[in-house]
């Protein structure tokens, strides 16, 4: 950008210094407003979850925190509740509401109406006149394929995204429980979702490993559900088995309680109620299949790691991170399995949000852990 005085006598020696002065300082304003975008570019962490979505604000924190359920009218597609409001509906809307989950197993399913869970959350949650278009930063599964990550980028694009960056859900989980990344000592986190569980090993500022299966905790929460219909011919709804597995599944059959709970569903095929006593050691047997390969998915892990990385790894606990990790007796039957230390990290369902979150209040410490979309 060039500035001139006046051009009939710029070309006197004392102008044309002026003039060189004034392009100089025009330059570094230029530069600091460019430095001042980058350093607030991105205002808004978003960590899409099968079961939650949530989101993060900087100046604000934690705005939404809501299922990842939307509800729109079956008729012209217009969105008509989110969240926590739209959940509700499941099983008791009316013949014009149709409800959509648009994540599976940890990834878009439905790019469109995930746009649109997004942006009715947006607008739920916005105070005053806080601006519609976000630069957001966005969790994505760490072995998730080109197209799935294309999906999040369509539909926060969609949601009213001005720029979209992709946060690895293993990178953001690992600054969100107190990792140095940058650390040349290696460390192992497991990421026990609602859809999907990923593992992976973290150092030298890099994933040096990662793998992930399609299992979580609503696949343990469906294997109540089928239990319970196809061993008592009971019907529950997806809440109920998810209350059965807080309260009496346990993945250490060890340390199985004596406690029991009454479960009431629809009996299938004749409409009416039906209730029984529970205890915890057969729900236990019955998620026993899932629980198996989350450990075998972290057994797999360790059994791929070099001497050098079983050595780093020997001095730190497996963090366990993750809604998931919160079963009962899972850690422990981890450390039977393995041999390795296991913790599970403060307020596991949020470690990928407040790493995530991290980036938004200090962009220049973690950018370059984004992928730019």
């Amino acid at each position: 950008m060039e500035f001139y005085i006046l051009g009939t006598i710029n070309s006197q020696p004392r102008f044309q210094r002026w003039s060189e002065k004034l392009n100089g300082h025009i330059d570094k304003l230029g530069r600091a407003i460019v430095a001042f975008r980058d350093r607030v570019g991105v205002e808004l962490a978003v960590d899409l979850g099968t079961t939650n979505t949530r989101m993060y604000m900087r100046g604000r924190g934690m705005f939404v925190d809501e299922p990842s359920v939307l509800a729109t009218n079956s008729v012209d597609g217009r969105p008509l509740a989110a969240g926590f409001k739209a959940r509700n509906l499941i099983g008791r809307s009316p013949d014009y509401v149709a409800l959509h989950k648009p994540l599976c197993a940890g990834v878009i399913s439905d790019a469109g109406h995930a746009a649109l869970m997004l942006r009715h959350l947006l607008d739920s949650a916005r105070k005053g006149n806080s601006p519609r278009c976000y630069r957001m930063a966005v969790t994505s599964p760490s072995c998730g394929t080109r197209l799935e990550r294309r999906a999040i980028i369509e539909a926060a694009t969609k949601s009213g995204a001005g720029k979209v960056y992709l946060a690895p859900t293993l990178i953001a989980a690992a600054i969100g429980v107190g990792y140095k990344i940058d650390s040349p000592r290696a460390r192992m986190l497991a990421i026990l979702g609602g859809g999907v569980c990923e593992v992976g090993i973290v150092g030298l500022g890099h994933i040096i490993y990662s793998d992930a299966a399609r299992v979580g905790g609503e696949t343990i929460d469906y294997a109540i559900y089928e239990y319970l219909l196809h061993r008592y011919n009971i019907q529950v709804t997806m809440e109920m088995a998810e209350k059965i597995k807080e309260k009496l599944a346990y993945a250490e059959s060890s340390l199985t309680p004596h406690e029991t709970m009454r479960v009431t569903g629809r009996e299938a095929g004749k409409g009416g109620l039906k209730s029984i006593e529970m205890g915890p050691s057969e729900i236990s047997r019955a998620v026993e299949t899932p629980i198996n390969s989350i450990v075998d998915l972290i057994q797999e892990a360790l059994d791929n790691c070099s001497p050098a990385l079983l050595s780093d790894m020997e001095n730190f606990p497996i963090v366990l991170s993750g809604g998931l990790s919160l079963l009962h007796g899972l850690p422990e039957l981890i450390v039977r399995m393995t041999g390795f230390r296991v913790v599970v990290a403060a307020n596991p369902s949020y470690t990928a949000l407040k790493g995530c979150s991290a980036v938004v209040d200090d962009p220049k410490q973690h950018i370059h852990f984004l992928s730019q979309a």
